[in-house]
């Protein structure tokens, strides 16, 4: 089964809210970078939170139907996740917001999340107590266990997900083991293969195999992740963030670039790109140094501009629509 959640990540429409780095476990497998790894910091998405305004126009500007709630541990900074949930339901009665979560949550703190927490996903470490996710069950959420698939652990994996049918778990997820550059040393003591092609251990997905028949189980791939929920997120972000002369093209924002040797240079090229070529004045664009323009009307006028004084370079750019904007290709024109 496909939880509610899953089905708006794979669609690009969560946003991803990481309310802290820090965690009171120390999974060997956990995949956070160095920078977020058990640091107490705020993202919603890849932009930095420094106030409450940051988390809404982050939403906004991918138009989220709902939001992930991730750490580090959430509910060891109850009070400030809770403070999130208010202010996104606050402003979108329908926003569907699921927690992610290692801590085994009692009756008080169940209680609270009612109303602000639409799904409960939790990550079991030690298969062996599974009392905590009953008790969840008897509250109005939408309760799930998400765990990575430890190659070791098949026979413990498939046990546990009778166990949890059992007391009538609403959905398990079960997500392609991956590794970070902290954690690769790990994964090396414990003999696993490391993927060259992506951040992937090869014999999870066998293991995944041999568990993920029943239809209760979903089993979630680096693949999932990566080329359709964030190629989704990043299309989505992109159609309501595009300037006028950007083009999408695999998520990425396209345009042409031409950089002066001052601002005044800018200026002169920008009047002239416009004199010359019939197009909206909202297709040129100076910034600073910079002309930003579509990369076809770079592209058309290399060889008039190349050869004139102030000129430094032109080129196509091609950046993810995210709020730290990385540039990922340039092409040299």
């Amino acid at each position: 089964m496909v939880a509610t959640g899953c089905n708006m990540c794979l669609k690009g429409a969560k946003m991803v809210l990481f309310v802290t780095g820090v965690c009171g476990f120390s999974c060997w497998y956990c995949p956070l970078s160095e920078e977020r790894w058990q640091k107490d910091v705020v993202y919603a998405n890849e932009r930095p939170v420094l106030c409450d305004d940051d988390v809404l126009e982050e939403a906004r500007a991918m138009n989220a139907l709902g939001t992930g709630i991730t750490g580090g541990d959430p509910v060891g900074c109850l009070e400030r996740t809770l403070h999130y949930a208010t202010l996104l339901k606050k402003e979108w009665p329908d926003h569907h917001i699921h927690l992610y979560t290692a801590s085994h949550l009692k009756e008080k703190t169940l209680e609270v999340m009612e109303g602000l927490i639409d799904e409960l996903r939790f990550h079991l470490i030690d298969f062996s107590d599974i009392s905590f996710v009953s008790r969840a069950l008897k509250y109005r959420f939408d309760v799930g266990v998400e765990i990575p698939m430890i190659p070791s652990r098949v026979r413990e994996t498939q046990h546990l997900i009778q166990r949890l049918k059992g007391i009538g778990i609403h959905f398990i997820n079960i997500n392609e083991l991956e590794y970070a550059d902290r954690t690769i040393e790990e994964m090396r003591k414990r003999k696993l293969t490391l993927s060259n092609d992506t951040c992937v251990i090869e014999e999870s997905g066998k293991a995944a195999a041999q568990v993920v028949q029943d239809e209760v189980v979903h089993y979630c791939t680096a693949h999932d992740k990566d080329s359709i929920q964030l190629r989704n997120r990043f299309i989505r972000r992109a159609a309501l963030t595009r300037k006028p002369y950007e083009d999408i093209e695999d998520g990425m924002l396209v345009k042409g670039v031409i950089v002066c040797c001052s601002g005044r240079a800018a200026r002169n090229i920008r009047t002239l790109l416009l004199e010359r070529v019939d197009v909206p004045e909202a297709f040129v664009e100076v910034l600073g140094e910079r002309v930003e323009t579509h990369w076809a009307l770079a592209e058309e006028a290399v060889p008039w501009i190349k050869p004139m004084e102030g000129i430094i370079q032109i080129g196509i750019e091609k950046r993810y629509p995210t709020y730290t904007n990385p540039l990922i290709e340039y092409i040299p024109l």
